[in-house]
């Protein structure tokens, strides 16, 4: 009999605060470099923004008006073009 199936990510591969502590990694070597750490797309035909530091994305608009990762649970700066 085969053994029954794991459709949740066990713990040991995906652990929340590991990858946290990666992202922020991330976002202080995007942010030293003054790159912006986030970009605003398309998402299922809809406006979304996605955070760089973690790849995940939010179409919420008020995600997208204040700027915020929920997997980061941290805001994205205001990032301006150099002229």
């Amino acid at each position: 009999m085969a053994p029954p199936r794991r459709w949740a990510t066990p713990p040991e591969i995906h652990d929340p605060e590991r990858l946290r502590d990666d992202t922020q990694r991330r976002r202080r070597a995007l942010e030293a470099g003054g790159c912006q750490t986030y970009t605003v797309g398309m998402r299922r035909g809809q406006a979304a923004i996605v955070c760089l530091c973690c790849g995940l994305g939010s179409g919420h608009p008020q995600d997208m008006e204040e700027r915020f990762c929920g997997f980061c649970r941290t805001w994205h700066s205001e990032w301006r073009e150099s002229p």
